[in-house]
């Protein structure tokens, strides 16, 4: 399949570039206190989310100064078989959620953006999603 004469492989090698750019310039200010790639979990309901199902994500924020803090929240899907995929996710307690349907199963990669005014931190997770 061609999209304005690029193949899809070189949709995807252009996305993956763009992303890498985009994520180089993630992370911390240089504030005292980060937030850790440990302090931030991903699951599911259900566990594991089934492909063609609608399931919520939850990325819980374990560190008390950024769970309080409002940030925008977007989890970036990505997998083998499909096209990447950006949707905004709702605060709701020490985290976000967002409904997502998982088009196909097999392993994803979720990147969680969290975006507050001094900081913009991007924690990638592995998600199996079973058919």
């Amino acid at each position: 399949m061609k999209f304005h004469g690029t193949t899809r492989r070189q949709l995807r090698i252009i996305i993956a570039i763009v992303a890498v750019f985009m994520l180089a310039g993630c992370g911390a200010s240089g504030k005292q206190q980060t937030l850790k790639f440990s302090e931030v979990t991903l699951s599911s309901q259900p566990t594991p989310p089934a492909a063609g199902q609608a399931a919520k994500l939850i990325a819980t924020i374990d560190n008390e100064k950024f769970a309080a803090l409002e940030a925008k929240a977007q989890f970036q899907i990505n997998s083998k078989n499909d096209l990447p995929g950006l949707i905004d996710a709702v605060k709701e307690g020490d985290g976000y959620t967002a409904d997502y349907t998982f088009p196909s199963d097999g392993e994803y990669t979720i990147t969680i953006h969290l975006i507050y005014p001094d900081d913009h931190f991007a924690i990638t997770k592995q998600l199996r999603v079973g058919g």
